[in-house]
């Protein structure tokens, strides 16, 4: 085993995760409800996601031996993945059963999409192919500047030549550069470098970030169909695609540092200490959300007021009952403990 290293729990990672998977429910709820596409928020929350995985996996890797980590992350990454996609594997049976009787097409089309195309739990399968390319780089070389030259390749050599559907696996081509930059600023603690910067400098930063934001998803409003977005990935390279994807990693970048610098003052506030605590059953509340869309897409809801009830819903009807839930029964459940 490699030197072990002292880590502290850091509040505002937790505060951070949070928020992500409750833009994750509270874009569900809207894109299910009426039809409302929120790219500026789908843009963001899964790099959120990525970087904190790619945070940790630097900690991780300093930890145990390469050996010791595909283990855990076969454990942690597959397990959940095959366990999980069965479970809505299931779930959408026995709603097809319940309509349409048993029709064998659609229960083997669904195993396909579900097991395959990874259409439910799809971050568990890319995740584990991403931190299996870092383990490989972090066995071959110890040198910082070189391990960080060969992962830029690998991420230029997927945006050009990634276009599968299999498994999802187009998507890690905008999420890949994420999870290096978590890798990155674990390696270098740029995050608890942030702290030491003057108040007003973080200020300066911070709306920056954010009208940064709000002016990428503006002016790049028009790629941000579902359509083009879920399409362009998975063709071939272009100038085109490329432009648009840069406006996405863009969107992201601004998104995601914009809501880490909330993170890091709310964290000051035990008001907020909901979010601390949600911060670590955000996988509960993703599976459990994604097994209530049949239901959230029979909600009735008024066209002008989506974006405002499509909050409330999220946060106090889905969130915050599934967090407890979960804390409360079913991590006591032992079964339930080994697949999350």
């Amino acid at each position: 085993m490699k030197e072990q290293i002292v880590t502290n729990r850091l509040k505002e990672m937790d505060i951070y995760k949070a928020i992500a998977i409750i833009m994750v429910v509270y874009g569900h709820v809207a894109s299910n409800t009426v039809g409302v596409y929120s790219g500026f928020i789908s843009f963001v929350h899964m790099p959120i996601f990525y970087f904190v995985s790619g945070f940790f996996l630097y900690k991780e890797l300093k930890k145990y031996s390469e050996k010791e980590l595909v283990k855990k992350k076969c454990l942690r990454l597959i397990v959940p993945y095959i366990t999980w996609s069965f479970v809505a594997f299931m779930a959408n049976a026995v709603v097809t059963v319940a309509g349409k009787g048993m029709d064998m097409g659609i229960l083997i089309d669904d195993a396909v999409q579900i097991f395959i195309y990874a259409r439910s739990v799809w971050f568990f399968i890319q995740l584990f192919f991403a931190h299996m390319l870092f383990i490989l780089i972090h066995k071959v070389t110890d040198k910082k500047a070189l391990r960080a030259a060969l992962n830029i390749g690998i991420w230029a050599l997927l945006i050009i030549f990634c276009t599968t559907e299999i498994f999802c696996m187009w998507k890690i081509k905008w999420l890949y550069g994420f999870l290096l930059l978590g890798y990155v600023c674990g390696e270098y603690d740029v995050l608890p470098k942030i702290g030491t910067i003057k108040p007003k400098m973080r200020g300066a930063i911070f709306i920056f970030c954010l009208a940064g934001w709000i002016a990428v998803t503006v002016m790049a409003s028009g790629c941000y169909s579902t359509d083009l977005v879920y399409g362009f990935d998975d063709m071939p390279f272009s100038f085109k695609t490329f432009g648009i994807e840069l406006s996405v990693w863009a969107c992201g970048l601004l998104g995601m540092t914009t809501i880490y610098f909330v993170s890091r003052f709310i964290a000051g506030f035990r008001i907020f200490d909901i979010l601390y605590r949600m911060g670590s059953y955000t996988l509960d509340i993703y599976v459990g959300h994604m097994l209530l869309l049949f239901v959230i897409k029979r909600i009735t809801m008024p066209q002008d007021l989506v974006f405002v009830l499509s909050f409330i819903i999220a946060f106090f009807f889905i969130s915050v009952p599934l967090y407890v839930l979960s804390k409360y029964f079913l991590r006591k459940i032992e079964l339930y403990r080994m697949v999350t």
